[in-house]
C-alpha cells in the first residue's frame, strides 16, 4: 500500500512537471513571435525608402535623353537649311540725276527727281557677283554754253528715259548664317542705252548719244527678303554730243525684295 502511494506520488509529480514545461514553451514562442514583428515593421519603411528612390533616377535619364534629342533636332535643321549663295530680287526707287554742265558764276545745274525699275540675280557667298537690268527715267537742268543776259537764257532741262544694264563685284561686310541678312558693298560699272528723250534746251535729240557707260558705287541692307540699296551712278564720257561737261550724275535709292 505504502509503495503505491509513492508510485502515484511520482506519476503525478511528471505530470506537472511535463505540463509546466509546455506552459514555459509556449510563453517562449509568443514572445519570439512579439520580438520578430517590429522587426518586419521597420524594414518596411526600408524597403519603401528604397522604391521612392528609383524614379528620380528614370526622371535624370529622361532629362538626358530628351536634352540629347532636342539637341539632334537642331543639328538637323542646321543641316537641312544650307547657305543661299543664289538669289534674285525686283526693286523701285528713285534718282535725282543732274549733268555735269557749265558753272557760271558759281551756280552749277541742278538734279531733278526720276524714278528706276529693275530686277537682278546674285550669286556668291561673302564675295559676290551681281547683275541687272533696270528702266532709268531721269530729268536735269541743264546750263547750255551761250551768251545770255542770264542763267535763265541759257539753262533748260532735260528729260531721258534710259535701259541700263548694272554689273557688280561685291562684299559682304556682315551677314546672317544662311547670308540671307547683309550689309553689302560693291562697286561696278553700267551700259546705259538711251530709249527716248525729250528738252528745253537748243540740243536735238540725236546729239543724245544713245550709249553710255557709267561707274557705280553701291551700299545695300538685306533684311530677310527686304533690300534697301543705295546708289552712285558717275558717268565717265560726255552724255550729249558737242556739249562739254556733259556727264551724268546720278544718286537713287531703291526698296526691293529678293526671291
Amino acid at each position: 500500500m505504502k509503495r503505491n502511494s509513492i508510485l502515484l506520488a511520482v506519476c503525478l509529480l511528471g505530470t506537472w512537471s511535463a505540463y509546466a514545461q509546455n506552459n514555459t514553451s509556449s510563453d517562449t514562442t509568443r514572445t519570439s513571435a512579439t520580438m520578430v514583428a517590429p522587426t518586419d515593421t521597420v524594414s518596411t519603411p526600408i524597403n519603401n525608402s528604397t522604391y521612392s528612390s528609383t524614379p528620380a533616377t528614370t526622371s535624370s535619364y529622361s532629362s538626358t535623353t530628351t536634352s540629347a534629342d532636342y539637341g539632334s533636332r537642331q543639328s538637323r535643321v542646321k543641316a537641312d537649311r544650307p547657305y543661299k549663295a543664289f538669289t534674285g530680287g525686283i526693286y523701285v526707287g528713285a534718282n535725282s540725276t543732274r549733268y555735269r554742265g557749265e558753272d557760271v558764276d558759281g551756280d552749277n545745274p541742278a538734279g531733278r527727281l526720276g524714278y528706276q525699275i529693275g530686277g537682278f540675280v546674285r550669286g556668291g557667298g561673302r564675295i559676290y557677283g551681281q547683275l541687272g537690268v533696270e528702266y532709268f527715267a531721269s530729268s536735269s537742268n541743264y546750263f547750255t554754253p551761250g551768251d545770255g543776259a542770264s542763267i535763265k537764257d541759257i539753262s533748260g532741262r532735260i528729260n531721258t528715259k534710259w535701259l541700263q544694264i548694272p554689273a557688280y563685284v561685291g562684299i559682304k561686310l556682315a551677314q546672317s548664317d544662311r547670308g540671307i541678312s547683309a550689309v553689302r558693298l560693291a562697286v561696278g560699272a553700267e551700259y546705259a542705252n538711251r530709249l527716248s528723250s525729250s528738252n528745253t534746251v537748243n540740243v536735238d535729240e540725236n546729239e543724245i548719244k544713245s550709249g553710255t557707260f557709267l561707274g557705280l558705287v553701291n551700299l545695300g541692307f538685306d533684311m530677310g527678303p527686304v533690300l534697301i540699296d543705295l546708289v552712285y551712278h558717275h558717268g565717265f564720257s560726255d552724255a550729249i554730243s558737242g556739249f562739254n561737261n556733259s556727264q551724268r550724275r546720278a544718286v537713287g535709292v531703291n526698296l526691293g525684295f529678293k526671291f
